[in-house]
């Protein structure tokens, strides 16, 4: 087994086993606390998450990691310690923002006429911005280690967040404080069980010339970030006017849409980055394009399951994994599942897109990125407006349409440089469509076969029998077809 291999399976494994953690965790929140109470967390959580791609996940790490490829390991160290003193500097910065700005953000958020409670939002607001630097302060270790190819701590970091923030939600269940407290705490304790895998890092509070390299690099992407952060803000105003339950109905959907995406295509993307960045750094053209093609091809078989089986499963898998106590409304219950199996079919064009960025940014194409990335949120945005009066279903295959513009885009400019066939991947890409649409058919009749879906006990023998029934047809499909269905091919 590769180095690669390994890596991926750490971060796919690390990414499973704290997304089950956090459908746990989710769970939890659906079931211990009322619909007006959790429609209200979710708009005030969408806060610090406005930011947490400039200051976490997305701008750092895309900027960080091939600085760090680029210096000498002292000089790269010395470059950490003071990049690290000047992100926590922006972080608390933000915090004082959002903290005296929290009424005007809470009214921003909710449309007029919603009857969300404006003064609970603010609360709440306020409770969970700490999250922001928290998390951020996570992600920046974590894009660290990924320098290094050191992936079991980054991948099982998030673990420590969901059981911390469930444990709160568990011993203070209905109470808005434990509920905001939860998700900070949790971030908190997602930066420290990373630490100590940084070999005595420590801030260092003085300048240093790569920061303003970074800069740089992060500057169109924190562009990028806020113009879909538009796009959060135009959703998260659109779900307001819908009725009660239904914030909470969408993104119960998404955390499980972003549990796919996070397994099937952040994990090998992010495995993939680093040796991606050093062949672009060498000027090894062709295996850029060996390392690109590879991993496209196998994320698309695994996305195509994914898709298939979410799509036509999507009532009994809601079910199963929320409606665990009567608190879990049919309100709630409906909107999930609209939202679920319309972002099921955006799962291919997004997670592929996850790589395509990726692979820009490794050869710091970063202005090519930006212009597709800004046009296809906009594009999205778009959607939601001219969607939403149709429900919730129809609102979110804006997204899987915004999906596939990228992914067509993106791959188009990677071949025109000659690092990618986009003509063969269209092709890989026919033959998992026409496999996940099998699958997920049959995975449906199978589990309406044995009846519809009820309480998470009723739903489960259906959602089992045809989880199989379809992921069996997708196997054997793909093996006729000629799709990889092993990391080791």
């Amino acid at each position: 087994m590769t180095r690669l291999v390994r890596n991926t399976l750490v971060i796919m494994s690390g990414t499973l086993a704290s997304r089950v953690l956090g459908l746990v965790r989710q769970a939890v929140f659906n079931n211990l606390f009322a619909d007006p109470l959790k429609d209200a967390f979710n708009v005030a959580y969408r806060v610090p998450n406005l930011f947490r791609e400039v200051v976490a996940e997305g701008a750092v790490t895309n900027a960080l990691v091939p600085i760090l490829k680029s210096l000498p390991p002292h000089e790269a160290r010395t470059f950490a310690q003071r990049f690290g003193a000047a992100l926590l500097g922006v972080n608390l910065l933000l915090l004082g923002l959002g903290w005296v700005g929290a009424p005007w953000i809470a009214d921003l958020l909710v449309a007029e006429g919603s009857a969300l409670d404006l003064e609970l939002v603010t609360y709440l607001i306020r409770l969970v911005m700490p999250f922001l630097t928290a998390i951020s302060m996570s992600a920046f270790f974590a894009a660290l280690l990924h320098a290094d190819e050191r992936f079991f701590a980054p991948s099982f970091a998030p673990i420590a967040f969901n059981v911390g923030a469930t444990l709160l939600m568990l011993a203070w269940p209905g109470s808005p404080l434990a509920l905001g407290l939860a998700f900070t705490v949790g971030g908190a304790l997602q930066a420290l069980v990373q630490w100590p895998y940084l070999r005595g890092y420590r801030f260092a509070f003085r300048w240093h010339p790569g920061i303003a390299r970074a800069a740089r690099l992060m500057g169109p992407f924190v562009f990028t970030t806020s113009v879909r952060q538009l796009l959060t803000v135009v959703l998260t105003v659109i779900l307001t006017g819908f009725p009660q339950a239904a914030v909470t109905g969408f993104y119960n959907a998404e955390m499980i849409y972003l549990m796919g995406l996070g397994l099937l295509a952040v994990s090998p993307a992010t495995a993939l980055y680093p040796r991606l960045a050093a062949a672009a750094a060498a000027g090894n053209a062709e295996i850029f394009r060996s390392l690109l093609e590879r991993g496209l091809v196998r994320m698309s078989v695994l996305l195509g399951v994914a898709t298939g089986l979410l799509a036509g499963l999507a009532p009994w898998v809601i079910h199963t994994l929320y409606a665990w106590t009567p608190r879990f409304s049919p309100e709630n219950a409906r909107f999930s599942t609209e939202a679920l199996a319309a972002l099921a079919l955006a799962l291919v064009p997004w997670g592929l897109y996850t790589l395509l960025v990726r692979a820009h940014y490794a050869r710091e194409e970063v202005a090519a990125a930006v212009r597709v990335s800004v046009t296809i949120f906009l594009l999205n945005t778009l959607g939601y407006y001219l969607l939403a009066p149709r429900g919730m279903y129809a609102l979110n295959l804006a997204t899987v349409a915004a999906g596939g513009v990228g992914l067509v885009w993106l791959s188009g400019r990677l071949a025109r440089l000659g690092v990618l066939n986009a003509r063969s991947l269209g092709f890989v890409l026919a033959r998992v469509g026409a496999a996940a649409v099998v699958a997920g058919t049959l995975a449906y009749q199978t589990a309406r076969a044995l009846g519809p879906a009820g309480s998470a006990l009723e739903s489960l023998p259906p959602l089992a029998a045809g989880g199989a029934v379809g992921l069996g047809a997708y196997l054997l499909l793909a093996r006729l077809l000629g799709l990889p269905v092993s990391l080791r091919r």
